[in-house]
């Protein structure tokens, strides 16, 4: 049992030099989807196990940190973990067929190795409690990132991976930096050891200058507002399927070092309220919502409305945490696991239908609704989890997002908030409209196969299932927002 945290991420480094020297692309899919399923399996039971007894630790060659390097699961890291894990298996059986139309067939072997390498990366910054390794497996990530943004069969999707390269190398330079002054600071690396010194230094202007620049990190990968340009190039013309798996995890990975770094390594200091940080936070996060849902309400291409959305739902997500409030952070995280399912959900539909269409815009959806009624009905509960109506896990996301504002000392938020939600209800009806209540056109979408339209019902599913019962999202965010807030105060 003890051996669950590095099992997770050595299945998937020991497959992928086998399918590097096999070169098959059927094997290459198998085998990619066989380990995937595996590693959420024994996912599944280690968040099972954390949750019953506390912390896993793993010693990597039973080197003792602070000298050894150490992998830590605790529930934050598993609730992740879960999240990044489960989405890569969804999009990888919803995707088999887009990558065989959209990836040329000497690359698709590579393109899978570069699939299960990211997600390694994801699943190292999460369980790693070494702050250099974190930033190891964010370079894994990126880099792996880079390749499958480029495969898209787009003219521009060359173009995009390099402007995501260059802005991904940036905002890695300085969280490089930041790492570096604080190991300067503390002749630590450890987490845990790093927290526990920074208690006993003064903050020095170094170690401000370090904070700043994890910050404006952090900010870049988490496609923070005003650094989310790259979101919406990447999610325009990457290919699809790519866009669907970035959309549940590659924003959601810049959350988790966010918290772990400010909430965890920093609490003693507590930079985000000691340089007022959070108010910073808070009103570009504001601005981000109402920009953000103002561009997706007036776009016509369905891709670029979606990215702009997720901008807008990012900020949701950053203001919440940015209250610094057990109630914020409950609320923020409760957001990011409904929000990558439905998001998820909604790009695969545009992924599985328009396979070859870079620009589909609101018009394609015209008449879909008699075509293919099961999943536009599926569709339909996604878009209306988006806006977050009763019954749907969007519904709860906003009322615990509006809940911790009204009791927190920024309680007039909560009329932006509402605000751009009946805006989301603007372009979200676009879509309605066309799909049930325009004439059908001839428009050139695929057949979805069985498979990806069980993807599609199980996410629409799970949506509405978390719209009723919460104890997955709420009971764990609670319990982890619970933890943070202890700690930090005892």
């Amino acid at each position: 049992m003890n051996q669950l945290p590095v099992l997770v991420l050595v299945l998937p480094l020991l497959v992928a030099p086998i399918l590097l020297l096999f070169r098959d692309n059927r094997y290459a899919y198998n085998m990619s989807l066989g380990v995937s399923f595996l590693n959420l399996l024994l996912i599944i039971s280690l968040f099972q196990h954390v949750y019953e007894n506390g912390n896993m630790l793993y010693e990597l060659g039973s080197w003792e940190a602070p000298i050894g390097i150490r992998l830590n699961a605790d529930l934050l890291s598993c609730y992740f973990l879960l999240l990044m894990n489960f989405m890569s298996l969804i999009c990888l059986i919803a995707g088999h067929k887009n990558v065989k139309s959209q990836i040329e067939d000497d690359n698709i072997y590579l393109f899978y190795i570069a699939w299960l390498l990211c997600n390694v990366g994801f699943s190292g910054i999460i369980l790693t409690n070494d702050i250099f390794n974190l930033f190891v497996f964010l370079e894994i990530s990126s880099l792996a990132s880079y390749f499958l943004i480029s495969q898209g069969n787009y003219k521009a999707s060359s173009l995009a991976a390099i402007q995501y390269l260059f802005i991904g190398s940036i905002g890695a330079v300085f969280i490089l930096f930041a790492i570096g002054i604080l190991y300067a600071n503390t002749g630590t690396l450890n987490m845990s050891d790093l927290s526990n010194k920074i208690i006993n230094n003064n903050i020095s202007l170094s170690m401000s200058l370090s904070i700043a620049m994890f910050l404006i990190g952090v900010g870049i990968k988490t496609a923070l507002f005003p650094l989310h340009g790259w979101l919406v190039r990447t999610y325009t013309y990457a290919p699809s399927i790519i866009v669907s798996y970035f959309s549940g995890t590659s924003t959601k990975i810049g959350v988790y070092i966010l918290l772990r770094i400010f909430l965890d390594v920093f609490h003693s200091i507590n930079p985000l309220e000691h340089y007022e940080l959070a108010q910073l936070i808070l009103f570009l996060s504001l601005i981000g919502v109402l920009l953000s849902t103002l561009y997706a309400v007036k776009q016509i291409e369905v891709k670029k409305m979606l990215a702009y959305s997720s901008v807008a739902q990012l900020s949701y997500i950053i203001l919440a945490i940015a209250l610094l409030t057990p109630e914020g952070l409950t609320a923020s995280l409760v957001h990011v696991f409904n929000h990558s399912i439905i998001k998820t959900g909604l790009f695969l539909v545009v992924t599985i239908l328009f396979i070859n269409n870079k620009d589909v815009s609101i018009d394609d959806f015209s008449g879909l609704g008699s075509k293919y009624p099961l999943l536009m009905s599926a569709f339909l509960l996604l878009l209306l989890g988006l806006i977050g109506l009763p019954l749907t896990s969007g519904f709860i996301s906003k009322w615990y997002l509006v809940s911790a504002i009204l009791q927190s000392d920024y309680w007039y938020i909560s009329v932006v908030v509402l605000i751009t939600s009946f805006m989301t209800l603007f372009y979200v009806w676009l879509l309605i409209e066309k799909i049930y209540f325009s004439v059908s056109v001839n428009h050139d979408s695929s057949i979805p196969t069985i498979s990806q339209s069980l993807c599609i019902y199980l996410l629409a599913a799970i949506t509405i299932y978390l719209g009723i019962e919460t104890s997955l999202t709420f009971g764990i965010s609670d319990q982890i927002s619970t933890n943070f807030f202890y700690n930090t105060n005892k």
